[in-house]
């Protein structure tokens, strides 16, 4: 029992930690409780041996007697020990100990005749050991016990009763029951007070851990968002904020056939800005950034929740409209003109006015798949620029 407790605590606790030394500790100072104490033992025959001593001596006993007396009182403890530590199960030896212990009390209370309190005093403290390592049960294996040390006793020595004890023998019964009584109070309020500490530092660990665990599940949700974050940022241009190629490339099939099972148009939109390299030239790259995200911010400001704004590239950004039809399309894409139109890009002392070409093409009406769509955008978009950019070409348009 001791060594596997030994284990669980060893299992649940690192062996540096002041948890686990408490709970060695206590196992090492407390090994009683789980199987009978050897000091508590020693205790209890020495204090018994007293007043059966001094009872018997008026008597002039025999050799004999007082060879079974050393055997009992003075050797009987410790080979009950040294028994008990050899065995594979301490437990259960300690346990069948009791029961010997049992025995004997009941064969030197018959064997000296049941004196009063000589008899009391063994009895009581071997049911106390009973009722301590066994519970209720012990109550009623304990009296069995001395019971049948009892009689087997009588079979040898004649039954006979004298319970008188002169006062020594009543005062020294009396005051060694008192001080087995009070070994075993003291026993069991250290016991009490080291379970007490073995449970604060259990509760203090029990503490440290959840403290770790809120800490560890505060890390794991930090890791978490900055994973969303840089799955956003690996999916978001970082110059306007916008979707980006890769984000497009994954999302574009996916929202055209989801408009298929819906039976329901979706729209590109293409777009240029006008004469780009002229702005970067003339004001300086850092003049067409702020152009980009003017119109970036434009785009996005302007768009449904279900649409999806990208920068294609350079200076192309690309709408996908689902669930828009194509004549819809056409009417956002001349808005979006007149809004880029009326809008001034501020740059230090610049003032900058830009325009840009619509390409716009459909499905299903133009292509089915994600490629065939970008190429027909790509196409009309083409044609808005030759034909004198600033203004919104759909895919298949008549442009004079």
């Amino acid at each position: 029992m001791g060594s596997q407790r030994r284990r669980i605590a060893a299992g649940l606790f690192d062996e540096g930690s002041d948890v686990s030394a408490v709970a060695l500790d206590f196992e090492r100072t407390h090994h009683w409780v789980a199987v009978n104490s050897y000091r508590v033992r020693v205790a209890a025959f020495a204090l018994i041996a007293i007043p059966i001593a001094l009872h018997v001596l008026p008597r002039s006993p025999g050799a004999l007697f007082w060879i079974a007396f050393v055997l009992q009182f003075a050797i009987y403890p410790h080979l009950m020990q040294w028994r008990a530590r050899r065995c594979a199960q301490p437990e259960k030896a300690e346990l069948d100990n009791l029961i010997v212990d049992a025995l004997m009390s009941g064969a030197w209370a018959a064997g000296l005749a049941f004196p009063l309190w000589i008899s009391v005093a063994l009895f009581l403290a071997t049911l106390l050991n009973h009722t301590i390592m066994r519970g209720l049960p012990g109550v009623l294996i304990c009296p069995a016990a001395i019971l049948c040390g009892a009689l087997a006793s009588t079979t040898v020595i004649a039954f006979r009763v004298s319970t008188d004890t002169d006062g020594l023998v009543t005062l020294a019964s009396i005051t060694g029951l008192a001080i087995y009584l009070s070994l075993m109070g003291v026993e069991f309020f250290s016991y009490i007070r080291r379970l007490q500490e073995v449970q604060g530092a259990v509760a203090a660990q029990k503490q440290i851990l959840e403290d770790a665990n809120g800490a560890l599940h505060e890390q794991i949700r930090t890791i978490h968002d900055l994973q969303e974050m840089l799955r956003e940022q690996a999916n978001r241009d970082s110059l306007t904020g916008l979707f980006n190629r890769r984000y497009l490339d994954g999302t574009l099939e996916r929202e055209i056939a989801r408009c298929k099972r819906e039976n329901t148009p979706l729209s590109m939109l293409l777009l240029d800005i006008d004469h780009f390299k002229a702005i970067n030239d003339t004001y300086g790259h850092q003049a067409g950034d702020e152009v980009l995200r003017v119109l970036a911010r434009l785009l996005q400001e302007s768009a449904r929740a279900e649409d999806i704004v990208c920068r294609y590239g350079g200076e192309e950004f690309l709408l996908v409209l689902p669930k828009m039809p194509g004549d819809i399309a056409r009417e956002r894409g001349e808005h979006l003109l007149r809004q880029l139109g009326g809008t001034v890009v501020v740059f230090g002392d610049h003032r900058i006015r830009v325009t840009t070409s619509i390409g716009i093409a459909v499905t299903p009406l133009h292509s089915n798949t994600a490629e065939g769509l970008i190429r027909r955008a790509d196409e009309a978009l083409y044609l808005a620029k030759q034909n004198g950019r600033n203004r919104v070409v759909t895919f298949g348009d008549a442009v004079g």
